[in-house]
C-alpha cells in the first residue's frame, strides 16, 4: 500500500508539472513583403511570386505587398523594343525610406548584373537583412545576395542558363547545381524565372503552414506546381554539374 501511495504521489506531481507547462505561442507568419526592383529585372521573377502571394494576401489579414526601388520613378523591366521598355513597375517605397519588412524578394534578369555593382542597392540589402525574418531571391537575383555577403557559406541555387557566370560571382557560396529551390536557414533561393512561383508555393506551405491555401492560389492561377525542390531538368540541359555551358546566345538572364 505504501508503494502504491508513493507512486500516486509521484504521478500526481508529474501531472501537476505537466499541466503547469504552457505550449509556446505559434510563430507569427511574415506579413510584410517587399520586392526589390531595379532596371531590367525579369518581370516573371517578380510578378510570378507576387501573383501567388497576392491571392494569399486576400486570405491573410494584414498581409501587405510592396515594391522597393532606388527612387519613386517607375522601374523598367527587361522586355523592350526599339522604343524602350514595354513594362514598368511603380515603387511603393525607396530604399532610403527603409520600410519595415518581414520578407524581401530579389528578382533577377540582365539588371541584376548592374545591381551587383550598385553600391546603394547592395548596402540596402546588407543593412536590411538583419531586420528581416526571411530573404529570398529568384533566378540571378541570387548574385545580389552573394555580393551582399548573405550567401557566404550558405547553400543556394540560381538560374541554370547563367550558371557559370553566377557561380563565379559568388565564390563563397555552396551553389547547388540541381535544385528548383534551396532553403538554408532564413534564406530561400530559387532557380530561373518560373521557379520563383514554385518557391513561393513552398514558402506558403512551410512557413505559413497552409498547403491548402498555396494549392488554391496555384489553382486560381492555373499553374502546375513542382513541389519537389530537387526537380530540376534544366541542370542537365545546361550542364551545370560540369560547371555550366558557356553562353553562346545574346540573351542573358
Amino acid at each position: 500500500m505504501q508503494l502504491l501511495h508513493s507512486l500516486a504521489v509521484v504521478l500526481t506531481g508529474a501531472l501537476a508539472i505537466s499541466a503547469g507547462k504552457t505550449k509556446p505561442a505559434p510563430k507569427p507568419v511574415p506579413l510584410k513583403w517587399g520586392v526589390l526592383a531595379f532596371p531590367r529585372y525579369v518581370g516573371l521573377d517578380a510578378y510570378g511570386p507576387l501573383e501567388l502571394l497576392n491571392i494569399v494576401a486576400f486570405n491573410t489579414p494584414n498581409m501587405t505587398l510592396s515594391i522597393i526601388a532606388e527612387t519613386m520613378d517607375p522601374v523598367p523591366a527587361h522586355i523592350s523594343n526599339s522604343a524602350g521598355a514595354l513594362t514598368w513597375v511603380k515603387p511603393t517605397y525607396t530604399i532610403d525610406q527603409d520600410p519595415e519588412l518581414d520578407v524581401l524578394l530579389i528578382p533577377g534578369g540582365p539588371g541584376s548584373r548592374v545591381a551587383y555593382n550598385n553600391t546603394r542597392i547592395i548596402d540596402y540589402v546588407k543593412r536590411t537583412y538583419p531586420k528581416l525574418k526571411y530573404i529570398t531571391s529568384v533566378c540571378t537575383g541570387a548574385q545580389v545576395l552573394a555580393k551582399a555577403g548573405i550567401l557566404n557559406g550558405k547553400k543556394a541555387t540560381t538560374n541554370k542558363f547563367s550558371w557559370a557566370e553566377m557561380v563565379a560571382s559568388g565564390p563563397g557560396v555552396k551553389w547547388q547545381p540541381c535544385a528548383r529551390w534551396v532553403v538554408d536557414g532564413n534564406i530561400w533561393t530559387s532557380s530561373g524565372v518560373a521557379a520563383g512561383i514554385d518557391m513561393a508555393h513552398a514558402f506558403v506551405t512551410k512557413v505559413y503552414k497552409n498547403e491548402t491555401l498555396a494549392d488554391r492560389a496555384a489553382n486560381i492561377l492555373e499553374v502546375e506546381i513542382h513541389k519537389d525542390p530537387h526537380w530540376d531538368p534544366f541542370c542537365k540541359i545546361w550542364n551545370t554539374t560540369a560547371g555550366g555551358t558557356p553562353m553562346t546566345m545574346t540573351m542573358s538572364m
